[in-house]
């Protein structure tokens, strides 16, 4: 993210990479999809165990009622001059943080984009989003929260991360719940969600901005400071719905929706939606593709699209960490 509307040419850049994933099944252990990142599979003697599904096959319809959630995560951090990527701490991708956690059947995902603008105050601006979604899942882990208002689990949140050691920065932040059948969500700024059901959008989050390429953030300035943007938690866009079998949900940073269209979101997730490939895998797709665009100087970006709406020239991709949760409600 690009904090304030500061508009770069970018070129294009070739690297070699090693991305990170995790995958996490709701019903039992980490599936055979999953690419390992030392996140272990999370279990509840409350829960049923999901019974072993083959590779390539659909679900059965016997019943629409949602038994299982899965998730998958990728990503990159935007700067990989040195060689192969290597995430040094998990959650992090760049300046984007993120979790995947639940309370016994209550399934919950975040993502954070640092503001990475306090780079040129000396400010890691991974320190504040990366604190934030570990508030985040330390409280769903505790079951210290409302499944139904996952803008106070964003709150109660921001307020922890206030305490020391406190750190500077700015974040946006998108939380969703996967609740009873339903999915609730809040959204504070440029990241978001999509919800995708036999291969049509039937739900998208909405952007919040002040003015162009400027989110609404959660903000911890240094002490005794001010004039920077700071936003509330409760300011985030709130919705619910209900959701069922088979309906696929893409949680992402800005450098997704910055560089992949909703056509090529939809493309990438057709092979999920007809169990041709698994969660894991279409999100590794997803991550590698976004990556691809975003150094690709002739790519007519969603980015570009926008910036000229404003007036800005901002030609090709838009470089960016890229942060992707996929779910599979199953």
């Amino acid at each position: 993210m690009v904090a304030g509307v500061r508009l770069l040419a970018y070129g294009r850049l070739a690297v070699r990479a090693v991305f990170s994933a995790s995958a996490l099944d709701l019903g039992s252990a980490i599936g055979p999809e999953a690419i390992s990142s030392g996140r272990r599979g999370l279990s509840s003697s409350s829960s049923k165990p999901a019974k072993p599904q083959t590779e390539g096959t659909s679900t059965p319809a016997s019943s629409p009622h949602v038994e299982n959630v899965i998730a998958s995560c990728a990503g990159f951090p935007k700067d990989m001059l040195n060689g192969p990527s290597t995430v040094l701490d998990k959650g992090v991708f760049g300046d984007d943080a993120w979790f995947i956690s639940r309370f016994k059947n209550t399934f919950v995902v975040g993502v954070a984009d640092g503001v990475g603008g306090w780079r040129k105050y000396g400010i890691d601006p991974s320190a504040f989003s990366r604190r934030l979604m570990r508030e985040c899942e330390k409280r769903v882990q505790g079951g210290e929260f409302d499944p139904k208002k996952p803008e106070s689990l964003l709150d109660f949140a921001f307020r922890a991360s206030a305490e020391s050691p406190r750190p500077v920065g700015s974040s946006t932040a998108c939380v969703l719940v996967v609740h009873q059948e339903k999915l609730y969500s809040a959204n504070l700024g440029d990241s978001g969600f999509m919800v995708v059901r036999n291969g049509k959008i039937i739900s998208k989050s909405r952007e919040q901005v002040h003015y162009f390429n400027a989110p609404f953030q959660l903000t911890l300035p240094p002490e005794g400071y001010q004039g920077f943007i700071g936003d509330r938690a409760d300011m985030a866009d709130k919705d619910e719905m209900d959701v069922k079998k088979g309906d696929i949900i893409l949680l992402a940073t800005d450098g997704v929706w910055d560089n992949l269209s909703e056509q090529q979101v939809l493309d990438q997730l057709k092979a999920l939606d007809e169990r041709k490939s698994n969660v894991q895998e279409v999100c590794n797709a997803l991550a590698l593709t976004a990556r691809r665009l975003a150094f690709d100087s002739k790519h007519n970006s969603p980015f570009a699209m926008k910036a000229r709406e404003h007036g800005f020239l901002a030609p090709g991709g838009k470089p960016d960490d890229i942060t992707l949760v996929l779910l599979l409600i199953a």
